[in-house]
């Protein structure tokens, strides 16, 4: 029972912050991108209980449940320091970095703004993971209270896939619930 409570906590919006997208962006209209919506400042804070469609938000059980079912699980991470060597692709990460198990780490794919190399880093990644098929399920996650996976899971349902499903509470959810995690590493950059 106390672990449902604290769950419901933790869900629920904090007194004085936004419970909404909408209310968020009312609040704070400097940190999201007027054009597209995706947060473009403090990306470290309180996510919204919601996300508009086609991205469906889900729980820990809802996301292990997929998981099990085949889902592409997607991590988007973006480790302090994180960044890829322009000379071979690979990612120079300051920390180790425990993720769902299974899981893609596309490191810095959540960020409100892509440079043209990282959404053809996502734009590609994605289609290979999926071969292609835009009804493949995706879970995107990173940390709880973190707008990454949010930003990502718009941008990946923007892209024509269509069944994205953002588990926001991430690998601290994952954990919460004693479930394993397991060291990730970033897949490269194709710098060709």
């Amino acid at each position: 029972m106390l672990r449902i409570l604290l769950c419901l906590a933790l869900l629920a919006p904090l007194p004085g912050l936004a419970a909404t997208y909408e209310e968020a962006r009312a609040k704070r209209p400097d940190l999201f991108d007027p054009e597209t919506g995706y947060r473009i400042g403090r990306q470290r804070a309180p996510t919204p209980t919601d996300i508009p469609p086609p991205a469906v938000l889900v729980d820990t059980e809802t996301a292990a449940a997929l998981i099990e079912a085949g889902a592409l699980v997607l991590d988007v991470f973006g480790a302090a320091q994180s960044r890829f060597d322009e000379l071979d692709g690979t990612w120079l990460v300051s920390k180790e970095r425990l993720s769902l198990p299974g899981a893609l780490w596309l490191p810095e794919t959540g960020r409100g703004r892509l440079s043209p190399t990282m959404q053809t880093y996502l734009e590609s990644n994605l289609a290979a993971a999926t071969e292609g098929n835009l009804a493949q399920p995706i879970v995107v996650f990173c940390i709880a209270d973190c707008w990454m996976s949010w930003n990502a899971a718009q941008r990946i349902s923007d892209l024509g896939y269509s069944a994205v499903y953002w588990f926001r509470l991430g690998t601290d959810g994952w954990l919460d619930e004693e479930r394993v995690l397991v060291p990730a590493t970033p897949v490269p950059v194709n710098v060709d």
